[in-house]
């Protein structure tokens, strides 16, 4: 039997199975206002973390509103999600809450399966998230019902639950394809919903062309899937459902204008972020240089009688949100400010003026803000405070708590943090924080843990959120959280997205200023005198993945290493990605499977500096990126390197699913732990794991090795 023979035999005759999904309620654990302080122990643990309350997205995902304001302005309705890893789903409550902050809220729906959002990739219809969709409830016009978005079944429609949460929650759509987004019709007789019928009609011929093969073609990203992927853009079609009698039928366009309203006339057709505002004045945001990609923005305020004042100073650049003041003729503005525009301001324009002015700035980040009266009221977070949902006062700033959804942590004792400022060579601003563990005394030096690649709002796991900052802090270690700098400054120029690299003489430019900005942050921790500089560690996720290797390959500061996706080099990289993927990076200017290749990628490639490299490297991948990696895995255990490669099933580039957070928050830190602190998890079922470890080059033996004993143990 020839081996390809035999390779396909066994695809066909390996038995399959799945865990069927747990019957217990994801709830259950967990009671709706928590008792104050009564998390145990006072130590922030990674099961802490993984099963911490959230409302709204991470940092860094779409910033839609999360939550809406009853008719009559008393009460608040959001949606609240927290993931039970024993269960693997999330326990997904909405929520009403009294809009003074003055008393308890109370759960009126559960909501079913957890709903990932999804995004469009280069050609790419649509693409699974791993970050939950925005789900913004929406309160009926009469105060009585709160419609919500709710996935049972693998179907997302829109259910209604009873303001008051006395009676069970109703479903009130039952279309052929999920909705994505849905407004009351201002009668309350029914719903306006937007689908996408032509994600279900394309994968419905892609199924009828598989009788007959597929043909590989751009279409095909085999790391993803054996099939090919939709291609195209998906136009949303709008309906009105009736809740009573009567049948669906399409919107209207005064009906569609309530969830996608036109593009005004009198505006610019490349302007964003546009806010109608009260008595026919207007703002928006517009480029500087039209022609470039990564433009400046200039802000425009517009009054009814055609004038308009234009903000064009760098005070008006890193704008990401404007509001209209319901009770005033002011204009309010969420913006990137300060330091590598590493905190938040909100700005005042009032009609006259000729600038904004600031009334607050913060290094906290705010998520899904919305105003409400004289409030903006917003999912607030910072390092060390997790995200609570507060009232910002417009006119002076001072903030009050709506709801807190994580009241039993309120005693946790984290790691002290410490930003660093500081700048590159080229004038590019950079910045990054140190974590010390909770129980730090002077003149203790910790190992160090290298977290990436952004370090805004509550320091959780990175991006990604893979290598949980305080837990691994708890134990010892001091983490740096490091936010990589902007690009280069002639990608500015860019007008295109392969000029974003292609402009730059040196094809490695952004690398080397990611790297040149992780040396110095490093050095900055060293020079607190609370680094230990022998035993230092890194971990990265996605273009922290990428700053993994090149790290690796041009310094010799780290002794271990753990990624979340890996790897970008010269085979494996771009075959699993698919042919439309390999043109991209062609485009960019990455040579692939021509002459020269080996050349160009020295400085990046894991398996051409495979003889140079001794640092352990754990990867722990989802499986629909994995495949990716399987040159670097194959060169580095053939050369007997320390690398282990985990893959976890039904995951995307953002990992979603909460047992599987859990296992990588414990093994990545088992991981460090046993490299950088020669400390081991002596539970019995860990046993082959660390034989594993062990037998790698470079592996403790078990007499070197000592158990874990709890955050009392020394650094």
């Amino acid at each position: 039997m020839t081996p390809l023979i035999a390779l396909a035999l066994s695809r066909v005759i390996v038995p399959g199975a799945e865990v069927p999904p747990s019957t217990d309620d994801p709830c259950a654990l967990f009671p709706v206002v928590p008792d104050p302080g009564s998390a145990d122990p006072d130590i922030w643990t990674a099961s802490n973390q993984v099963q911490l309350a959230d409302i709204g997205g991470p940092v860094g995902t779409p910033n839609r509103s999360v939550f809406d304001v009853s008719p009559d302005g008393s009460q608040i309705a959001f949606t609240v999600h927290r993931a039970n890893p024993e269960a693997n789903a999330y326990c997904l409550r909405l929520l009403v809450a009294p809009i003074n902050g003055e008393g308890p809220a109370v759960e009126v729906a559960r909501s079913g399966e957890f709903i990932r959002d999804d995004f469009r990739l280069r050609n790419f219809t649509a693409v699974l998230a791993g970050w939950p969709k925005t789900r913004t409830p929406r309160w009926s016009p009469d105060g009585t019902r709160i419609a919500f978005l709710r996935r049972e079944s693998g179907s997302t429609q829109v259910w209604l639950a009873s303001a008051s949460g006395q009676t069970g929650p109703i479903q009130a759509t039952n279309l052929d394809d999920d909705v994505d987004e849905f407004a009351w019709d201002p009668g309350g007789l029914g719903v306006i919903v937007s689908t996408r019928p032509a994600i279900r009609l394309a994968a419905e011929a892609i199924a009828r062309e598989g009788r007959r093969g597929f043909l590989f073609d751009d279409r095909f990203v085999p790391q993803a899937a054996d099939q090919p992927i939709p291609t195209g853009s998906a136009a949303s079609v709008y309906t009105w459902v009736p809740l009573h009698a009567g049948s669906a039928r399409h919107a209207t366009d005064q009906e569609v204008a309530l969830i996608a309203p036109p593009h005004p006339a009198a505006v610019p057709e490349n302007a964003r972020v546009i806010r109608p505002g009260p008595e026919g004045y207007s703002a928006w945001l517009e480029p500087k240089f039209s022609e470039r990609i990564l433009s400046a923005t200039r802000l425009v305020l517009a009054a009814p009688n055609g004038n308009r004042e234009v903000c064009d100073s760098t005070q008006c650049e890193g704008i990401r949100d404007l509001f209209w003041s319901s009770s005033e003729r002011a204009l309010f503005i969420l913006q990137r400010a300060g330091w590598a525009n590493s905190q938040t301001a909100l700005l005042r324009w009032d009609a006259g003026d000729s600038a904004p002015r600031e009334v607050l700035i913060s290094e906290d980040v705010f998520i899904g803000c919305a105003p409400n009266a004289s409030e903006l009221i917003c999912g607030r977070e910072g390092a060390t405070r997790p995200r609570r949902l507060v009232g910002i006062d417009m006119r002076t700033g001072a903030e009050r708590v709506i709801h807190d959804p994580n009241p039993q942590i309120e005693n946790i004792r984290y790691g002290s943090v410490e930003r660093f400022h500081y700048r590159l060579p080229n004038g590019v601003e950079s910045f990054a924080d140190l974590v010390l563990p909770p129980d730090h005394r002077a003149g203790e030096r910790h190992p160090l843990i290298v977290v990436q690649y952004r370090s805004r709002g509550f320091l959780r796991g990175g991006t990604g959120d893979e290598v949980p900052i305080q837990p691994l802090a708890a134990r010892g270690f001091a983490v740096l959280s490091f936010d990589r700098p902007d690009f280069p400054p002639e990608a500015y120029l860019a007008t295109s997205e392969a000029e974003i690299r292609t402009l730059s003489e040196d094809a490695w430019a952004d690398r080397r200023q990611v790297q040149s900005a992780l040396e110095i942050a490093v050095q900055r921790a060293i020079d607190t005198g609370a680094v230990d500089s022998t035993r230092m560690g890194i971990s990265g996720f996605s273009d922290g993945g990428s700053a993994v290797q090149f790290a690796l390959i041009n310094s010799d500061l780290f002794k271990v290493a753990s990624m979340g996706s890996c790897c970008e080099d010269l085979y494996s990289f771009a075959l699993a990605a698919g042919p439309r993927f390999t043109d991209y990076l062609r485009d960019m200017g990455y040579p692939y499977f021509e002459p020269g290749t080996e050349t160009f990628w020295q400085p990046m490639s894991l398996l051409l500096n495979v003889d140079r490299i001794d640092v352990p490297i754990l990867i722990q991948a989802g499986d629909s990126e994995y495949e990716g990696s399987l040159d670097v895995i194959e060169t580095f255990s053939h050369n007997d390197k320390a690398i282990e490669l985990y893959v976890f099933p039904d995951e995307s580039h953002v990992k979603w699913q909460p047992a599987h957070r859990l296992a990588m928050y414990e093994r990545v830190t088992e991981w460090f732990e046993f490299w950088l602190m020669g400390r081991m998890n002596c539970d019995p079922s860990h046993e082959r794991q660390y034989a594993r470890w062990r037998a790698m080059e470079g592996g403790l033996s078990r007499q070197r090795l000592r158990c874990y004993a709890g955050p009392s143990a020394g650094p």
